[in-house]
């Protein structure tokens, strides 16, 4: 039945899945089979699989006039659909699915499909929110914020993070792209659910970073861990734990990614956003150095962010100072970067480079710096966000005396 019920959907597309298909009773007859499915149920294997594919048919079909995220929210919530789709995800379904006999519709590929379906149907209201490293503009008691409530609720991080363990490539894929989404909403609620359950443990920290992996998985493992890293310093000693810095080094040196580099560089960065608390390990591991090359890398964004990580790497101490020497060069030279984005990081990362010392300041004069901040500071285009950095970075320039333009080349 759920396979006539699926193809019937495919075949009369929107404006069936929208209107008689739930003004029939038939989608609330559906959504009650799957809630008793983790339980008890008379569904195969094969017939959970119809069920999940029709669900993700008719959201997907449902939202206008930019109100996607909050309809296709709303349909979740009033058909009682998150409950049943997390406990499709819980550990004692998937074993259950993975005892099936294969010849029969269960096994490996079942329960790796089950999965993926769950994760593409649990994005559908936040795929096209307006929800990023910044947050979201969703107001609380809406539908989105509902729905977001339900997931805490039932443990959706949890459930995810426990069945990374028993996932192929393709779903874990699937899932790490939903947590990500997840983390990036507003509050940290779901990253400390994220946290609670293991989201941070070594072995699955290093199994997401394998340079093996498709640069997407990467990607998401890296945004989710800019993000802790983003939220709190109380995270630090977990991420710290994770012991990620040879896989850090490994994609710095190896990937063929350019978005790759450019969110390892991010990380960087952020960890060392509130604290010295990674500078000797960074150091000590290598992974500095790699930034530091990143800064004059081909791809912007990579240029961009490595500006970013090095001007974090100088601000809270002097402990990298000497190792952070080489990249002088790379960040004068981002001084004339047409983004103004990496202009600003380059500028603010010089004057961090004596922020907290005068070990740098011979090097400083020597490599053209001032007179490159100078020139920023005062742009053909006109002043804006970089030209403002360069003027404050130039101010902490001006306390040491080995440091003007008369002492430079």
């Amino acid at each position: 039945a759920m396979s006539l019920l699926l193809q019937i959907c495919r075949i009369q597309g929107t404006r069936f899945c929208a209107g008689a298909l739930q003004s029939s009773g038939i989608w609330a007859l559906c959504c009650r089979k799957m809630q008793s499915v983790s339980a008890s149920t008379d569904l195969s294997p094969l017939g959970v699989l119809h069920a999940l594919q029709m669900v993700l048919h008719t959201v997907t079909c449902v939202g206008t006039g930019g109100k996607e995220s909050s309809q296709r929210a709303a349909l979740l919530l009033v058909s009682e659909l998150p409950a049943a789709l997390v406990g499709l995800i819980k550990e004692s379904f998937i074993k259950k699915l993975l005892k099936w006999p294969e010849q029969c519709g269960g096994g490996p590929d079942t329960s790796n499909r089950a999965v993926t379906l769950v994760a593409r149907i649990l994005l559908l209201p936040f795929e096209s929110s307006n929800c990023g490293e910044g947050g979201t503009t969703e107001p609380q008691g809406t539908d989105m914020e509902n729905l977001q409530t339900s997931l805490l609720s039932l443990g959706l991080m949890h459930n995810m993070v426990r069945v990374l363990g028993n996932c192929n490539r393709n779903a874990t894929e699937r899932v790490m792209v939903l947590l990500s989404r997840m983390i990036m909403l507003p509050g940290g609620r779901f990253a400390i659910q994220y946290v609670e359950s293991g989201g941070l443990n070594q072995q699955l920290v290093h199994s997401l970073l394998d340079i093996n992996n498709r640069p997407g998985l990467i990607v998401d493992s890296l945004i989710i861990l800019s993000m802790l890293a983003r939220i709190s310093r109380d995270y630090s000693p977990a991420i710290h734990k994770a012991d990620a810095y040879d896989k850090l080094l490994t994609l710095l040196q190896n990937s063929n990614d350019p978005t790759v580099k450019a969110r390892v560089c991010n990380f960087v960065g952020n960890i060392c956003r509130h604290s010295d608390f990674f500078y000797s390990s960074l150091q000590q591991s290598g992974v500095m150095d790699e930034v530091i090359q990143c800064a004059s890398d081909q791809d912007p964004n990579t240029r961009k962010f490595a500006c970013f990580a090095l001007g974090n790497a100088a601000f809270h101490s002097a402990t990298l100072y000497r190792g952070l020497k080489n990249a002088i060069g790379p960040l004068v030279s981002c001084l004339s970067e047409p983004l103004e984005k990496t202009r600003s990081n380059a500028a603010g990362a010089l004057g961090n480079l004596v922020r907290n010392s005068e070990l740098l300041a011979t090097d400083l004069a020597s490599s053209g710096a001032v007179a490159a901040l100078i020139q920023a500071s005062d742009p053909p285009s006109g002043v804006d966000g970089s030209s403002r950095v360069a003027l404050y970075s130039l101010g902490t320039v001006a306390a040491y005396e080995d440091v003007s333009p008369a002492n430079e080349p």
